[in-house]
């Protein structure tokens, strides 16, 4: 009987103690989405959203970050049931509010664009209405199961949703440049360099929308908990910090042409760090 409780003991003892538990980890839930983060390659880790988190996890030693591959749907998934996960790149809706703690922004999403293939620009207009797109039922499009687009785009699907929904934006430009959907709303930045990797640098175009012309900004999700409330508030304690020093704008730039670069610099001061 001794010998059993003193096992039992020296079991206990063996076992991590509070500071190693899951209750200071943070699972960040990552997915290929070049150039905003980057999971494999020549350019591994290296995009927007990896960089951004790097500041973010150097300033917070008291976590334990493990940083783990997943489509966004089941990322929400995870932070919607309360587990101990974030994600950088959301963007914040009265939804998701209801649904987790937003930190401050973290980069800028300059406008949506209609992606189409090159060979098939004729179609369509510039500006092109994206309400008319969607009404169009002989013309297909698909969206990312559970992504926030804008305000205005995100409207627009909610009144006339597409048939077809992806979880990893390259199953969508795949299907693009084979044809089997006729359009995308995308990021021209993430649509180009996807068909970059895939070696069809050139073959899709971006076209500006008639309704839809808005900056918007990703930030950090985390539970709607009080776990996820004090991780949101140590974080927005780090980017006041970073975000106004030159390497962190840097972060927020890369990858940009000349002109969009342009276009970051003009609100990076007036709007970006003063948005809460």
């Amino acid at each position: 009987m001794l010998y059993r409780v003193l096992s039992c003991f020296l079991l206990l003892a063996s076992l991590p103690g509070p500071a190693a538990m899951a209750a200071d980890q943070i699972i960040w839930g990552k997915h290929h989405v070049p150039p905003y983060m980057i999971r494999e390659g020549e350019w591994a880790h290296q995009g927007i959203f990896d960089l951004t988190l790097d500041v973010i996890k150097e300033n917070l030693p008291q976590y334990q970050h493990m940083e783990l591959g997943a489509p966004f749907p089941r990322v929400l998934s995870e932070i919607k049931k309360g587990s101990h996960w974030c994600y950088i790149g959301t963007l914040k809706t009265p939804e998701r509010e209801a649904l987790g703690h937003f930190s401050l922004p973290t980069s800028i999403f300059l406008p949506l664009r209609i992606i189409v293939r090159r060979d098939r620009l004729a179609q369509f207009k510039s500006p092109q209405s994206l309400q008319a797109l969607l009404q169009n039922r002989q013309l297909t499009t698909s969206v990312m199961r559970d992504r926030s687009y804008s305000p205005t785009v995100d409207k627009l699907l909610a009144a006339y949703p597409p048939r077809e929904y992806y979880s990893e934006q390259v199953e969508a430009i795949s299907m693009l440049l084979a044809g089997r959907i006729d359009y995308m709303i995308e990021l021209p930045l993430l649509a180009f360099d996807q068909a970059r990797l895939m070696g069809r640098a050139g073959e899709l175009v971006a076209i500006p929308t008639q309704e839809a012309d808005e900056v918007v900004f990703n930030r950090v999700m985390c539970p709607k908990n009080e776990w996820g409330r004090k991780v949101i508030e140590q974080i927005d304690k780090v980017l006041a910090a970073n975000r106004d020093k030159p390497y962190y704008r840097s972060i927020v730039e890369k990858w940009h042409d000349p002109e969009s670069v342009a276009e970051i610099r003009k609100i990076y001061d007036s709007v970006f760090l003063r948005i809460q």
